[in-house]
């Protein structure tokens, strides 16, 4: 709004920032949005460095607007810029309709108030009258932000899959005829992820990914189901018995050769009759394996998961569907930023425990945040702890899952 309007506006009605907001939030909200609202950092910086020379108490009072009354001049000299430049700041941010020019017709500035609680010089009413808008669009870019944080872990994640079984390709069929064709795909792929600038293009990237890991997987199935193993070393998957063994895992205590089937990325529902088998060979037992995770079902994973855990699960694969480790480890990213899991305690428990592990390890924290006598209240620190003591060989994933199985019978 320009001077010639500004005489227009109601001098009366003065709004105020919501409830619990005050000068210095608008400040931050400004630094993050700025550049989304066509304010280069020129322009940011000049209406910041107005903003600042306002009472923080005329942003929440209803009897005045926040008003920049400093001389033109000074502000220019403050930014080490030209009185005109500053000029070109100050119409750019009224037409962006963050303010308005309200001085005398020889351009005088003052902050004695007038009638209506009126004062001389920028007034950032408006920007008072938008900030649900800005608001919004923080929250929208903010919640962008998030998704590109995520696929770059999922890419990361998907990267180590893809590397671990190649190699483990290479080291039982090095003439194998698809080798050269994986080694060039994964050569071809950037070692930052500057280069994608937006979801979308990191999306296909991970589903150029995981397209190379599932054509793995299957050729490695595929000599697995021919390799005429005796029946003794087929894994249990080939029975009735439920298996959840990945397919990948950094875990020193269950990593395996190529011959684990491929297949074992997949869970499997419980068969009748096999309630509570998880008491006769899971980590409580003392004679049984804290790595054998042979009992958990897709069925177990929700009824144990925390609410945040099971609401996330749900999205991504409904109940029916055929659950994965893909989808395990994705829930666990997405719910790292609301956990308080910064990126690089979860890619060191990536390392450590595997894909699959190091989302069950995330499920077991957000599970045990509301835990009756022991509830967790640092999940990074809590996944910290636990990769360590997994590199230590003293933590029972087992156990530790046994515990929300039988926490969860017990709760109505």
């Amino acid at each position: 709004m320009s001077r010639s309007t500004a005489a227009a506006v109601n001098h009366q009605t003065h709004p105020c920032l919501p409830t619990g907001m005050t000068l210095s939030h608008v400040i931050e909200l400004i630094e993050r949005v700025g550049r989304h609202i066509g304010l280069g950092a020129r322009r940011r910086e000049a209406l910041l460095r107005m903003i600042r020379q306002t009472a923080p108490t005329d942003w929440t009072a209803s009897d005045r607007d926040p008003v920049c009354f400093r001389p033109q001049q000074d502000l220019a000299q403050d930014l080490g810029i030209t009185d005109r430049a500053m000029r070109a700041h100050e119409h750019a941010l009224a037409q962006l309709g963050l303010a308005i020019i309200d001085t005398t017709a020889n351009g005088r500035r003052s902050g004695r108030m007038l009638p209506g609680g009126r004062r001389l010089g920028v007034n950032f009413r408006p920007l008072i009258d938008r900030i649900g808008w800005l608001m919004d669009l923080d929250e929208a870019h903010q919640a962008a932000m998030r998704r590109i944080v995520a696929l770059r872990l999922e890419c990361s994640a998907a990267k180590r899959d893809a590397r671990q079984m190649v190699e483990q390709l290479l080291e039982i069929d090095p003439r194998h005829r698809k080798l050269p064709a994986y080694l060039q795909r994964m050569a071809s792929w950037p070692r930052r992820y500057s280069p994608f600038r937006c979801a979308e293009e990191l999306d296909a990237h991970l589903d150029e990914i995981n397209e190379l890991v599932d054509d793995v997987r299957a050729e490695l199935q595929c000599r697995d189901d021919s390799s005429g193993r005796a029946e003794s070393q087929i894994p249990a998957i080939l029975n009735t018995t439920p298996k959840i063994l990945e397919f990948c895992s950094g875990s020193p205590a269950i990593k395996g050769t190529a011959r684990k089937r491929a297949d074992d990325n997949f869970l499997k529902s419980a068969p009748n009759g096999a309630e509570c088998r998880e008491n006769s060979i899971g980590g409580l037992n003392p004679a049984g394996n804290p790595d054998d995770l042979s009992w958990l079902t897709p069925e177990k994973i929700r009824s144990i998961a925390g609410q945040s855990f099971r609401f996330c699960l749900d999205a991504i694969c409904p109940v029916g569907e055929q659950m994965t480790d893909r989808h395990l480890r994705s829930v666990a990213i997405m719910l790292l930023p609301d956990l308080g899991i910064n990126a690089s305690a979860w890619e060191e428990a990536l390392q450590v425990f595997g894909s699959m592990r190091a989302a069950l390890a995330v499920l077991i924290i957000d599970a045990n945040r509301n835990h009756p006598t022991h509830p967790i209240h640092s999940p990074g620190g809590a996944l910290r702890a636990f990769t360590r003591l997994q590199l230590a060989g003293q933590f029972n994933l087992a156990g530790s899952l046994i515990g929300l199985v039988e926490r969860s019978r017990a709760e109505p």
